[in-house]
């Protein structure tokens, strides 16, 4: 004779192989921005790929040449626009001096001082503008995008 406790695991064990796959981070949206990055009179071209869920606002950086990529930025939506900020690193710690220096330095050297990247997508329009500040809040840069969505269909497969 089967005992409750061994049946109740075997019927949670059987509904869990009929519930199918979980996935674990599923984004409902997806943004290609492309634009430029402006500082100090000068302007490079800068692209930002998002990858956004709903369930826990969350935004991951997939691909940046002025954002660091595998980051996960909280968001608040509202009606008119989504709104991201991005706290950088101390300064002295290895990543923060790895990703500032390598990408941002040689271009702009008055970015040293950068402490926090502030976003907004405009939901109508996909237009992206950010601020590049210092410690004292005061600006350094500015970034100006645009963004189109893209569905999961677009996005290309990975190549591993």
């Amino acid at each position: 004779m089967m005992k409750p406790i061994t049946r109740f695991a075997g019927l949670a064990g059987a509904l869990w192989l009929i519930g199918g796959p979980v996935y674990a981070a599923e984004f409902n949206l997806y943004l290609n921005c492309k634009g430029t990055l402006s500082a100090s009179s000068k302007s490079k071209a800068a692209t930002l790929d998002l990858a956004m869920r709903d369930n826990n606002t969350t935004a991951l950086i997939q691909k940046s040449n002025v954002l660091p990529v595998g980051e996960r930025l909280r968001y608040k939506a509202s009606q008119v626009s989504y709104t991201l900020l991005y706290k950088l690193p101390l300064p002295g710690t290895v990543y923060y001096d790895d990703w500032v220096r390598g990408q941002w330095m040689v271009w702009q050297p008055n970015l040293k001082k950068l402490a926090t990247i502030r976003l907004s997508i405009d939901r109508q329009s996909g237009e992206l503008e950010g601020e590049l500040l210092d410690h004292d809040d005061q600006l350094l840069g500015n970034l100006e995008m645009a963004c189109e969505p893209q569905s999961m269909d677009e996005v290309p497969e990975p190549r591993f």
